[in-house]
């Protein structure tokens, strides 16, 4: 028993489809945030500005990393989680860089030169525009970034009021809803949740800074770092772990970057415990919304579009379809984003209790318990995405003679990031190491090339 998740979501759902205009028929699909993102004032402010001062370059920076994730189960559900791999890295290492025009035995020589010319002419193109459009980070660090807009442009400043909207649903509730269709309760992980999240013994946390350990959950989720197999003590015993440790780490997550707190928050949540919210009573959802469209100039969709290509060593829609890790299956297009959230019902003892270690109820982040009937979070947080679903790329097999492709170690690499970076997938680096011949993956210098098979 308990409240309807499907009565929060089909609103919305059609709410947005609305707004967007998205004909009934289309490839799209909505879908709320399975972990919710919370934003604050400071992700768009660098230091040293005045205090209610924004940066509009770091506004367009911290966006573009927010929108640039492979988005994870799409089709499997209401909700989605998102890859550690990068949209822009898989456009440019897996299907841009690698595209060769494909060559039929039945072209005639004045055809297949014909087929070379168009097809380098438009690569040439999508790797222009690649270039020109990349950004040197204004935070100081040594990235380059493909910036994505924002329309509307100021959505994350709270004075600003353009495309916000109040928005009131209410959400059914019953005595016989079905698990599946429960609208649950994310309780913050405990102790062991934790030390397994992070490969570390239970009584190794305390000795840790929160900080610290909510970097090595972004470390851990990115692939950069490998948590080691724990060994449990015979006894089994966690005497001596501080029971309120896993509380305090999740607040930390706002000492991070945008894109480590992204891979923090899955990693310690992942396999949180959930309870389903168990209040039969309807309930009143309240909030101001915001659909963010999301635009990526750099993308070059008349390539993406061409069907006279092909992907070396990958067969046709290899990159696009599947359910492989590293699909680049659907491309975020819009997100809602949403603040002054208010949840209202005649809550239950249990939801109560619930509430008081929770970080999220469905889609919603939640900061505080419920307090005279009403849950409330006045942050801003990003709830849903629209999600537009790729054409099978690449349009076609590889030859069967592919030649292989090269890669130039930079520094900071390592086996699992480049295996993320041309497959999708860190699992896959003792593919690499085995073509290269390496005996030691983890020592690997800068300039070395690499045969990606």
């Amino acid at each position: 028993m308990g409240l309807l998740a499907t009565s929060l979501f089909q609103p919305v759902q059609e709410w947005i489809k609305a707004e967007l205009g998205t004909p009934s028929d289309s490839a799209v699909a909505f879908r709320f945030d399975r972990f919710g993102m919370a934003l604050a004032d400071a992700d768009f402010k660098l230091a040293g500005q005045p205090q209610d001062s924004y940066s509009p370059e770091l506004a367009v920076e911290r966006f573009s990393d927010l929108v640039n994730r492979i988005p994870l189960g799409v089709e499997s559900g209401q909700d989605v989680t998102f890859s550690e791999a990068d949209i822009d890295t898989a456009y440019y290492y897996r299907l841009l860089s690698p595209a060769q025009p494909l060559l039929p035995s039945f072209l005639d020589a004045a055809a297949r030169r014909q087929r070379i010319e168009t097809f380098s002419a438009l690569k040439a193109q999508g790797l222009r525009l690649w270039e020109q459009l990349g950004n040197a980070s204004v935070t100081g660090q040594l990235i380059e970034l493909r910036p994505a807009t924002a329309q509307p442009v100021n959505w994350y400043d709270r004075a600003c009021s353009e495309g916000w909207k109040s928005r009131t649903i209410h959400v059914r509730g019953s005595s016989q809803a079905q698990p599946a269709d429960e609208l649950r309760w994310r309780l913050r992980p405990d102790d062991v949740r934790v030390g397994s999240s992070l490969g570390l013994a239970p009584d190794e946390l305390r000795h840790i800074p929160p900080l610290e350990l909510t970097r090595r959950a972004a470390l851990i989720q990115r692939g950069e770092l490998t948590p080691p197999r724990l060994v449990p003590a015979p006894d089994g015993s966690t005497v001596g772990v501080p029971p309120k440790l896993p509380i305090e780490i999740l607040p930390k997550l706002g000492g991070l970057p945008l894109s480590d707190r992204l891979l923090a928050k899955r990693r310690l949540l992942e396999a949180a415990q959930t309870k389903p919210a168990t209040t039969t009573n309807d309930t009143t959802i309240t909030f101001d919304a915001c659909l963010v469209r999301i635009s990526r100039p750099w993308l070059f969709w008349p390539l993406l579009d061409d069907t006279t290509w092909y992907v070396p060593g990958v067969s046709r829609t290899g990159i696009t379809r599947g359910a492989a890790t590293g699909t680049l299956a659907w491309l975020p297009t819009a997100f809602l984003a949403i603040r002054n959230l208010k949840v209202t019902a005649q809550w239950s003892q249990q939801d109560v209790s619930a509430s008081q270690s929770a970080t999220n109820l469905g889609p919603f982040s939640v900061t505080s318990q419920i307090v005279d009937g009403v849950l409330a979070n006045p942050g801003l947080q990003v709830i849903g995405w629209q999600l537009e679903r790729l054409p099978a790329l690449p349009p076609n097999d590889a030859p069967a003679a592919a030649p292989p492709r090269h890669y130039a170690v930079v520094k900071g690499d390592t086996l699992a990031r480049i295996a993320l970076t041309f497959y999708g997938d860190r699992e896959r680096w003792p593919e690499i190491a085995e073509a290269n011949n390496l005996t030691d993956p983890d020592k690997l210098e800068e300039g070395q090339q690499l045969t990606i098979p």
